[in-house]
C-alpha cells in the first residue's frame, strides 16, 4: 500500500480538476495514491479525470450525490495510507507538499497532523495574498480553545495520521461545508494537531462558485452545529460560547444585508450585539445598514489583491 492517501472530491468541477490532479501528480514525493471521489457530478468532469486514469496511482470513484461530507468519507474508507491529505477540485498542491511534509512528521514523531499557509488566488491562479496559519505554542486546553474560535487548520494544507480518523470517527454528513472545522476540534482533544510548516504549500482558489459563498446560510448553520457537539466534548468552552457566537451573528446579518434582506439582517445583527454589547461594527452596521450596502457595493469592485489588504471589512 502507498504510504500516503490524496482524496479530491469533485463535483461539477470539469473548470479546474484538470489542474488540481496534475498539481497532486506532480509531487516530488512519489509513495501516494489519489482518489478522485466524484459526487454525482453533472457536468464532464469524468470525460477529464478518465484521461489521467492512466496512471497507475490514481483511482476514480463515482456516488450519488451525497455532499461534501460523504465524498471526502467514502475516499478515506477507500483509501489505504498511513497518513491522508485533501486536495479540492479548484485548489493546487505545491510539487513539494507532501515531501516537505512527510519529513516533518519524521522528525516529530509525537505530531499526528501537519499543516502549512497556503496562498489565496483568484480565479484566474493570480496570486491575492498569503494566508498564515501558524499554531500558538500553548496547551492543549488553549488550542482547542483558540481553534473553537477559528479554524486556523486549512483542510487542504493537512496531512493527518490514519489512526486519528480510527478514533474520533469520520466527517459529520449532517453538515454542508464545514465539517473540517468539526473535525480538527474532535482530533485535538486526543492528538496532537500542532504539526506546522511555515511555508504556503497550497493555492486555495477563491471563486464566486464556492460553497461557502453560494450557500452562505447553510454552511453558518454547520458552526452553530459544531458549538453544540465542542461544547458537549468540552465544556470548558463555555467561557468563550458567546465570543463565538457573535462572530456567527454578525457574519450571517452581513450576508443577508449583501443579498438586500434588510429585516433579516437587523435580526441576526441585533442577536449579535446582545451577545457583545460592545462591538461597534455590528453597532454601526446594525444603525445605518444602507451606508453599510453602500460601502460594499463600492468594495466588491475593487481588484482582489487590494481587497486583502481591507479584510477587515468583512471580519
Amino acid at each position: 500500500m502507498p504510504n500516503v492517501s490524496v482524496v479530491l472530491t469533485c463535483y461539477n468541477g470539469a473548470r479546474w480538476i484538470g489542474r488540481a490532479i496534475e498539481s497532486v501528480l506532480s509531487q516530488t514525493y512519489e509513495d501516494f495514491e489519489l482518489l478522485i471521489v466524484d459526487d454525482g457530478s453533472l457536468d464532464n468532469s469524468k470525460q477529464i479525470v478518465a484521461s489521467y486514469l492512466r496512471d497507475e496511482r490514481v483511482r476514480y470513484i463515482y456516488q450519488e450525490n451525497r455532499g461534501f461530507s460523504a465524498a471526502i468519507n467514502n475516499g478515506i474508507e477507500e483509501s489505504g495510507g498511513s497518513l491522508v491529505g485533501f486536495i479540492g477540485q479548484d485548489d493546487l498542491w505545491m510539487p513539494n507538499k507532501l515531501k516537505l511534509q512527510i519529513k516533518y512528521l519524521c522528525r516529530h514523531k509525537d505530531v499526528d497532523l501537519v499543516h502549512s499557509n497556503c496562498y489565496s488566488i483568484d480565479s484566474e491562479g493570480r496570486i491575492i495574498e498569503v494566508i498564515e496559519a501558524k499554531v500558538p505554542n500553548t496547551s492543549k486546553k488553549k488550542t482547542i480553545e483558540l481553534l473553537f474560535l477559528n479554524n486556523f487548520i486549512g483542510f487542504e494544507t493537512v496531512l493527518v495520521k490514519r489512526k486519528c480518523f480510527e478514533e474520533v470517527g469520520f466527517f459529520d454528513e449532517r453538515m454542508v461545508g464545514f465539517s473540517d472545522h468539526d473535525m480538527w476540534l474532535r482530533i485535538a482533544g486526543s492528538f496532537n494537531v500542532g504539526g506546522y510548516i511555515d511555508l504556503p504549500l497550497v493555492k486555495k482558489r477563491q471563486h464566486e462558485f464556492q460553497l461557502s459563498k453560494v450557500r452562505v446560510e447553510a454552511v453558518l448553520k454547520d458552526e452553530f452545529l459544531i458549538i453544540k457537539k465542542a461544547l458537549d466534548r468540552y465544556p470548558f468552552l463555555e467561557r468563550v460560547k458567546r465570543k463565538k457566537l457573535v462572530q456567527l451573528y454578525y457574519a450571517w446579518g452581513i450576508s443577508f444585508l449583501q443579498k438586500g434582506k434588510n429585516n433579516e439582517a437587523k435580526q441576526k445583527l441585533l442577536k449579535a450585539i446582545r451577545c457583545q454589547p460592545w462591538k461597534l461594527k455590528a453597532i454601526a452596521v446594525y444603525v445605518l445598514p444602507f451606508l453599510y450596502t453602500t460601502v460594499w457595493d463600492h468594495y466588491r469592485k475593487i481588484a482582489p489583491n487590494v481587497r486583502a489588504k481591507l479584510k477587515w471589512l468583512e471580519s
